[in-house]
């Protein structure tokens, strides 16, 4: 079992700046009141902001909790088996994680989130979106694309437990909490320039 007191985000200088000062331009759910408000008068929270599983397809084998908006990180804040994953690509996956997390700014920003019980968060291992990458390349344009799109995606919903019960067996571990974290429960880290 593995008992985690933190876990690390990664994310640009504009999601930083979002938690601290709020984001603008649309209207979202009031982490406290759940009334929908403008999102610039949400300041000191780090929102559940990218859906687990996206709707359509992808959803059509699995519940509807697994298409809700949640807050992802990493069990350690440069985890071996993100680094050490081997695929036959040219990229690197965790040089690849990195850049989508800084959204095309020149650095990530790693923050570190204290957890508390209400978070409630899910371990889910992300190996078995990669492994429906690579069938799908050989899928395409067939009609079993769609299926395996979808199975792929049920497999790694699937494959969550509860933080408290996960075992530190995943090849990928991800986890996932889908309700707001406070900025006092937030602190930053460091600056990262990834590669690409």
């Amino acid at each position: 079992m593995v008992n985690l007191e933190f876990i690390y985000h990664y994310t640009n200088i504009e999601g930083w700046n979002g938690i601290r000062n709020g984001h603008s331009g649309y209207m979202i759910k009031h982490p406290i009141t759940g009334k929908l408000v403008e999102s610039e008068t949400v300041k000191g929270w780090m929102l559940p902001h990218r859906r687990v599983v996206p709707e359509g397809i992808e959803a059509s084998q699995i519940d509807n909790q697994a298409t809700s908006a949640a807050i992802f990180g990493l069990t350690e804040p440069t985890p071996k088996s993100w680094i050490n994953y081997k695929e036959e690509c040219e990229f690197s996956l965790w040089d690849y994680l990195l850049s989508c997390c800084r959204k095309g700014k020149d650095m990530a920003f790693l923050l570190k989130i204290k957890l508390a019980e209400e978070d409630n968060p899910l371990v889910l291992d992300y190996s078995h979106i990669r492994k429906t990458s690579k069938d799908l390349q050989t899928l395409k344009g067939t009609d079993r694309y769609k299926t395996r799109l979808a199975e792929g995606h049920r497999d790694y919903w699937n494959s969550r437990v509860k933080l408290s019960d996960y075992q530190g067996n995943f090849t990928l571990p991800e986890v996932v909490i889908f309700n707001p974290i406070p900025l006092e429960r937030i602190s930053f880290v460091k600056k990262i320039k990834p590669k690409y």
